[in-house]
């Protein structure tokens, strides 16, 4: 007896892409079935609407009006109008008359800006490495693909490859195996390009510390707290936001590096604040 597939399990299975669930048959030129594709909307009809694959070479892809929403559809150009750039799901494919339907509704909003993200910085990292390419010597232009490979290989995607490349030394980028000449110019526009991304983790501090010094076992306990960065690439900034109330804000590269720092900052301050009998407590902002 065959189990009965719940509509709320069908529905889950309809909208999230599990690649080892969905082996399929590749063609050459073509997205898979269930892939997130981004792609430009080309021509808007009655009944749906043709767009291009931005990620394969513009080739042509279909929406049906009754994959465009959730909703009833009343005015198809409410959803989508030429030049729009959308995230929608691979239904199927007919590779031998090279026809792709699309579902837009089937993708959660969450994956659409997750997608269009990344696509972003593939179109980002294409550019920089070209630029990169172009300021090789000729005879160096043959290893372009080896060297995209590492840093593919280390970091994902290129992308954070070439993000890595703009806070990295040469040494960093020669002990992944890229040859120093290469390493030096990569550097360059990574850094010149890229602003790498940050996190921030704010919170309130209550501090009181009593007494005629309490003043100055304040100052202490702040200046204590704000000069005990180790971590690299990682800020602490203190201020006041009506005694005794202090803002501390961390900013970091990497969040559970923010977290170490706030941690670290939140100890040296505690222990001035409790040697000279004050109280402290520390309200985190979501």
């Amino acid at each position: 007896m065959s189990r009965k597939t719940s509509t709320r399990e069908s529905r889950l299975e309809d909208d999230l892409f599990d690649p080892e669930k969905d082996v399929e048959e590749t063609y050459e030129g073509l997205p898979l079935r269930n892939e997130l594709v981004v792609a430009t909307v080309r021509e808007v009809m009655g009944h749906g609407a043709y767009v291009s694959l931005d990620e394969y070479n513009d080739t042509q892809a279909y929406v049906h009006i009754s994959e465009l929403s959730r909703t009833w559809v009343k005015n198809i150009r409410v959803h989508v109008r030429e030049g729009q750039r959308i995230v929608a799901k691979v239904l199927r494919i007919d590779p031998s008359k090279r026809q792709i339907d699309l579902s837009i509704k089937r993708v959660p909003e969450q994956m659409k800006k997750l997608k269009l993200l990344e696509a972003k910085r593939g179109q980002t990292a294409a550019t920089l490495f070209k630029m990169i390419v172009d300021k090789m010597p000729e005879e160096e232009h043959k290893n372009a693909d080896s060297v995209k490979v590492i840093l593919e290989t280390h970091h994902d995607m290129l992308y954070y490859g070439l993000e890595f490349a703009s806070t990295a030394s040469v040494k960093d980028l020669t002990e992944i195996g890229i040859e120093e000449n290469w390493a030096k110019v990569i550097r360059k526009i990574a850094s010149e390009n890229i602003v790498a991304a940050t996190v921030e983790i704010r919170g309130t501090a209550e501090i009181s510390i009593p007494g005629g010094d309490g003043v100055l076992h304040l100052r202490e306990a702040l200046i204590a707290g704000k000069n005990n960065v180790k971590e690299k690439n990682t800020s602490i900034s203190i201020y006041t936001e009506g005694s005794p109330r202090y803002a501390i804000e961390v900013e970091s590269e990497d969040y559970k590096v923010a977290e170490r720092a706030l941690e670290n900052a939140l100890e040296r301050i505690e222990d001035v604040v409790e040697r000279h009998n004050g109280t402290f407590s520390f309200t985190r902002k979501k």
